[in-house]
Parts: structure tokens; sequence; C-alpha cells
């Protein structure tokens, strides 16, 4: 069987990239740019991690797989809970790969825990809670760690504020170069048809050193570089060597396709556009009248909310105690000092938001626990929205703040999911959207305090092996990876997919498809399957406040 290596930078840009390979400073990715092609890699809306690997994952759009961003709202409930594989719909295409007979090795992919068994190896991802396994099989578990002389970083070093840049810096550095060492050692001693390893600290450093690159003051974000180069291109050059070092690694007897790819790309952010509260501004929103939430409403208004304390946790080194506060006791004290959805009047709520990104649903009778909206009523109303969001206009710049937006079933088809938002928007350049349980500001839009650098649609491509065209690649879309692998592999495809093999990306005519996925359903109807354990209250906890330390809560 053909062999295939991709090797994924999370958010990583052509507009780095290209420039710094011409530089030099990216020897190895110039290298296989000029050996083979690249290109910008469209990615699905939402840009964000959780939605765009699971796209890759199942060659699904987002409304038909099911996940939009690391959190989803529980079933009967509106409280939100970290995701986890079980809630990707469709085949995934390590499942597929394996009913087709391929050997799999798969390091880190996010939507990847917990880990089912495959034709190989898999190591799960940054929400693999601490105290469970990380690999499948678990008894190779202790063997790599005897081999690169500790425990592998499932996640990489959370942010801890402006005053711990150096040790935040380093602490990326540790854990890209540690899981480079397990690729190398898993891609030598394993034996694999399709390898792939995922680095999170390209996306990790963007979010919170953009500004360095743009050269554009943050009047709330003031974060210094440590000395030397800059952190950005301190990170892109590891992990260009970390790619250098794989590539190097590969099996001489067989020529090896290897794709570099990223699940969207990124750009300086300067105004966070807080979706809740506009919608509670504009009347779609309502809150409750109660003394608690009254009170909270009071604070709201003089200015007392998360985002505008957050300075006060970096000054008092706060931001260090991630890891130590039990952050079930910091939700607490959120939920009980500042006003979240435990003050909507949802009965009386036409509309919502919840997630790092342009997503409003409807609060629909039947489908939410306190729905009051009627089906015959949704057209209207979503078209209302839509018309309110594209005259939205940012109060420091009189632009519009939203790009464009898209009904469902505009955007993902009439076979959507009926739990995917009814509306989806793509921010203007330099903003985007926060619809998180609490209400972070009491302005619909604000200069973020927290960041610099978000995602942009565009992620990066670069390809390298039998059967990739070569130059400057057109049409890319990261949707069309799992028929395209699928095809570079010499496999069959299975029916249903929203990708397709891609002609922008391959020479040669597309292979047939098979009448049925290895579990004997079609790949777009596959549910989504209940998780394999259930996390416990702390673990879910300790993975919020992971993703907290990542900048996305």
């Amino acid at each position: 069987m053909k062999k295939i290596l991709i090797i994924a930078l999370d958010g990583a840009t052509l507009d780095l990239i290209e420039p710094w390979a011409q530089q030099g400073q990216l020897p190895h990715l110039q290298a296989l740019m000029e050996q083979g092609g690249y290109g910008r890699l469209e990615s699905v809306l939402p840009p964000v991690t959780g939605a765009a690997w699971g796209s890759f994952q199942t060659g699904l759009l987002p409304g038909r797989h099911g996940v939009f961003d690391w959190l989803t709202r529980q079933e009967g409930s509106y409280r939100l809970s970290v995701i986890d594989s079980g809630q990707i719909r469709g085949v995934k295409l390590w499942e597929w790969l394996s009913g087709q007979g391929a050997r799999l090795g798969v390091l880190s992919v996010p939507g990847s825990y917990p880990a089912r068994p495959i034709n190989g190896f898999m190591i799960t991802d940054l929400l693999t809670p601490a105290d469970q396994p990380y690999i499948w099989p678990s008894t190779l578990q202790p063997e790599l760690e005897r081999a690169i002389g500790g425990r592998y970083p499932v996640m990489p070093e959370h942010w801890r504020g402006r005053y711990e840049v150096a040790s935040w810096l380093a602490g990326l550095q540790r854990s890209l170069a540690q899981r480079a060492k397990a690729a190398r050692y898993l891609l030598q001693s394993q034996p694999w048809d399709f390898f792939m390893v995922h680095f999170m600290e390209t996306d990790t450093v963007q979010h919170q050193m953009w500004h360095l690159l743009d050269g554009q003051p943050r009047r709330r974000y003031r974060v210094r570089a440590p000395r030397g180069e800059n952190p950005i291109l301190s990170i892109y050059r590891l992990a260009d060597q970390a790619i250098g070092e794989l590539v190097d690694a590969l099996p001489k007897s067989q020529e090896t396709t290897v794709l570099v790819i990223s699940d969207h790309g990124f750009g300086p952010l300067y105004y966070n556009l807080h979706l809740n509260t506009w919608l509670w501004q504009q009347g779609y929103l309502k809150l409750k009248r109660s003394w608690p939430s009254a009170l909270k409403r009071l604070a709201f208004r003089l200015a007392l909310t998360p985002e505008n304390l957050y300075p006060w946790n970096e000054r008092l080194h706060l931001l260090r105690l991630g890891r130590a506060f039990k952050e079930d006791q910091s939700y607490r004290l959120m939920r009980r000092f500042f006003l979240s959805s435990d003050n909507v009047d949802w009965p009386h709520t036409l509309a919502y938001s919840y997630g790092n990104v342009g997503q409003i649903y409807i609060n629909r009778l039947g489908r939410e626990p306190q729905g009051c909206v009627p089906a015959w009523q949704v057209p209207r109303l979503t078209e209302e929205l839509l018309q309110a969001l594209r005259s939205w206009q940012n109060p420091y710049t009189g632009q519009p703040v939203v790009a464009v937006a898209y009904r469902r079933e505009e955007l993902y088809g009439e076979a959507a999911l009926p739990t995917a938002p009814e509306i989806v928007f793509l921010p203007a350049e330099g903003c985007t959207p926060l619809g998180l349980s609490e209400f972070l500001a009491n302005r619909p839009v604000t200069q973020p305090v927290a960041h610099s650098g978000w995602h942009h649609l565009d992620g990066v491509l670069v390809g390298r092996g039998p059967g990739l065209r070569h130059g400057r690649l057109e049409g890319l879309r990261l949707l069309d990876l799992f028929p395209s692998i699928t095809q570079l592999l010499g496999l069959p495809t299975p029916p249903g997919l929203d990708g397709q093999a891609s002609a922008g990306l391959l020479q040669g005519a597309p292979l047939p498809l098979v009448a049925a996925a290895p579990d004997g359903t079609n790949g777009a109807n596959h549910a989504a399957r209940p998780s394999a354990r259930q996390r416990s209250k702390a673990e879910e906890e300790e993975l919020r406040a992971r993703l907290k330390g990542l900048g996305y809560l």
C-alpha cells in the first residue's frame, strides 16, 4: 500500500510561511514547496479548531457532523459542555482507512478523545483528562514514555499573563519538541501506511503574539516580546525543524506523500463582538427580573465585567494559578457575581449564541428546553436577525462588523442537522464574535484584553509526492482532504461526503465510491455515538481550564 505522512500545524497561514520560506527562515518547508505544490487551504464555517478538524475527519460540513466549537449545549439544558470524539457524526477517516486495511498512526488530532480501536495506534488530543490513558492501545504508553523521557504533552503550555511571557514561550517550545520527538520515534518503530501528527503550538502563539507582526498598537492588550526573535517565528522555525526531522526519518525504500496542512489561517484581532450582549440590547434575549439578576445587571451596567477585571488577574499574577486553582470554583464564582446564562429569561428569549464564532440559535419550541419560537416563525425571525447583523456597525470605526452571514440551509444544505445554528456569519477583518455562557462585557463591541490574533478562513497546504500537482495550487479546501487522502492511498471513498477528491491538488481521475461504510452505514448518516465513558465534573472543569488557558474561554 502507498504511504502518506500528514503534519498539521494548527492555525498556520501562508501569509507567514511563504515570505519566511523565501527568506530562508523555514528551509524544510521551502524545500517541500519547491519540490511539490502549495497554496491556500480554505477552511469551513465556522473556521475554528473543533469544527474544522471535525470536517477533516469526516469529509462533512459542520452542519452535518454536528460540531461547531469546543463547547456544545448539553441535552435538556442551556449549560455548555466540552466536546469529544463521540459527538462528531459521520464515519471518521481513521475508521474508514482501518476498514480498508490501512495501518494508521494518529497523534493529537483535535476531536480524537476518547480513542476508538483502529488498525494501528492513536494518541488522543488536548481534551484528554489528565487521569486517563492518552494512547490506544494503552500498552504503548509506557514504551513511548521511556523513549521520549517523560509523559507525552497532550496540550501546549497555557497562557499565564503578560508578565510571564518568557516562561510561557519556553513551555511551548518544550511541548512542540517533545511531541516531535514522540512522532519521530513512533514513525520509525511502528508499522504504518498513514501517519499524522498535530501541533497546536502554532495556533497558541499567534493568539497571543500577533501584534508583534502587524505593529498596530492595542490599547487594552500590551504584551511585550521576550528578548530574541519574534515568538511566532521561533515556533514556526521549531515546527519547520520538526518537519525536516520527520521527512528525513521516512523509509527510503518507498516514496511517501507528505502533506503539511492547517485547519484555518490567522490574522490580527482588534475588536471582540459580544453576541449575547448585542442580542440583549436588540431585544432578542431577555434577562430575569429576580433580585439576584437585578444586582448582577447593576454591576454589568457599571462595567464590573469579566473582561474589565481580566487585567487585574494579570497584575496580581492570578493567571499562573490556572492549573492549581479548582476551575469549577472559578466558574461558580463567575456565575455567582456576573451575568451568565443562569440569568437569562429563557421562556421569553427569541435568540442566543454560544461559542467563539459567529453562530446564533433561535430558541425553538421543541428543540431547546425552554424554547418559545414555533417553527412557522423561524424563517421570519431568521431574516430579521440577518438584516440586523448586516447593519451592525463598529462604533470605533463606523464599519460593518459582519463580512457575510448565512442561513443554516444556505451554508450546510437541506441535510443540515436540526441542532445546527440557524445563522452562521464570518466577521469583518480584525473582529471575532464571542457568545459564551458568561456576559463578558457590557458593550457589544470592545477592544480585546486577552488576545491580539484570531482565526482567518484560509489556512495552508504544502505537499510533495506521487500524484500531487506542482507549483502554486488553487481551489484547495479542507473539506476535500478526506477523499483526496483515500485517492492518494489508492483506496475507494465512502459515499455521501460533502468533500470531493481535489482537482487542484491531485493528478488523475478519482477512484470509485463504495456503497457503505465498514460498519454497514452510509457515511453521511452515521449518527453521533456516546463517549466510551462519561466525564466526571472535575474532568469537565479541568478541560474548560485548558481551553481557557489556550485563549478560547
